[in-house]
């Protein structure tokens, strides 16, 4: 199910006592969290309780969940990512999916769309299950109309398709762009083009999405040109290692999961423009290659801690070892 069904049902006073959220958006997770405890709590104190099977022993989390006070108080419980529950509470998690408990709402939330497990089967088999992964461009544009519209703004379509490009790896990071954005402007009604370029975090960043972009295509020549105006623009080696690390984990991921997932799971927001291309990228490259080039950057890193280097000479033999 689209999460925008979801939204209609809960508009349309729709309200069930079990949901299960499936993706790894944060921002939809907590979206539809928050509209979820608006409609069952109304004017009512909203009470929320989080358990998460890493801190909690799956019985604990079952004997909160089916625990009633005196006054069958309205109470939230968001289990995240069930799928970690071990031994007997899997089977009582499935039954109370299955008869629930008045006055409570369950939340299933479980980031990895991709992975499966008999416990997640059966849990779509009863629950249909709602998707909040990080919609595709054209949604995200919605999104970003939405947030700018928020705030009492406005921008033309091809600002909307600017900060979409520089911000739109989650919704998160989107808001918190137009947020900023919006906050820098002041009274001005409308967002343009150059606000977003002169105010987004990513503008000191482009010349390293440029670089990492060309590094992906293995297009030598200006991957040595563009590593050269980094350097020579204050970047250090230190300062390129962990994107460069994080690129390169995650191309080697795609070449091992063999196109089975398209789940982005790095450690830095990569911009769409990248992102989108992580899996052909990945096709240029052995899983030999990648694993040399993360043993490089490791011995880089060591070799720059420990003793004087060139980071200049360091990159470009690296792009050299990697794509030469």
């Amino acid at each position: 199910m689209k999460i925008k069904e979801a939204l209609n049902s809960l508009r349309n006073g729709v309200l069930y006592p079990v949901y299960y959220l499936k993706g790894n958006d944060h921002f939809l997770q907590n979206f539809f969290t928050e509209k979820i405890a608006e409609s069952f709590f109304y004017t009512d104190p909203i009470k929320r309780n989080y358990l998460h099977p890493d801190d909690t022993k799956g019985k604990e989390i079952i004997d909160r969940l089916t625990t009633t006070d005196l006054f069958m108080s309205k109470q939230i419980f968001i289990i995240r990512n069930p799928q970690q529950i071990r031994g007997k509470p899997v089977q009582s998690l499935l039954e109370y999916c299955i008869k629930p408990i008045d006055n409570h709402i369950l939340l299933l939330i479980n980031d990895d769309w991709a992975v499966k497990n008999s416990f997640l089967s059966k849990i779509e088999s009863i629950i249909e299950p709602i998707d909040v992964q990080t919609p595709f461009s054209n949604d995200v544009k919605k999104w970003a109309n939405y947030f700018i519209k928020q705030r009492c703004k406005i921008a033309e379509p091809k600002s909307v398709d600017l900060i979409v490009n520089i911000a739109g790896d989650t919704l998160n990071h989107l808001e918190n762009e137009i947020e900023k954005i919006s906050l820098l402007v002041g009274e001005r009604t409308t967002i343009k083009q150059t606000d977003i370029l002169e105010f987004s975090t990513w503008k000191r960043e482009r010349k390293l999405w440029e670089f990492l972009l060309v590094l992906g295509e293995k297009d030598y020549k200006n991957s040595i040109l563009l590593g050269k105006t980094l350097i020579s623009n204050h970047q250090t080696m230190v300062s390129l290692i962990y994107p460069l690390t994080a690129f390169f984990q995650e191309m080697l991921f795609h070449k091992m999961k063999n196109g089975t997932s398209n789940i982005y799971r790095g450690y830095i927001a990569i911009p769409p423009s990248i992102r989108k291309r992580l899996h052909y990228f990945s096709d240029g490259f052995t899983s030999n290659k990648l694993r040399l080039a993360l043993r490089k950057l490791n011995k880089i890193d060591l070799r720059i801690k420990s003793q004087y280097t060139s980071d200049e000479t360091e990159l470009i033999q690296f792009i050299n070892d990697v794509i030469g």
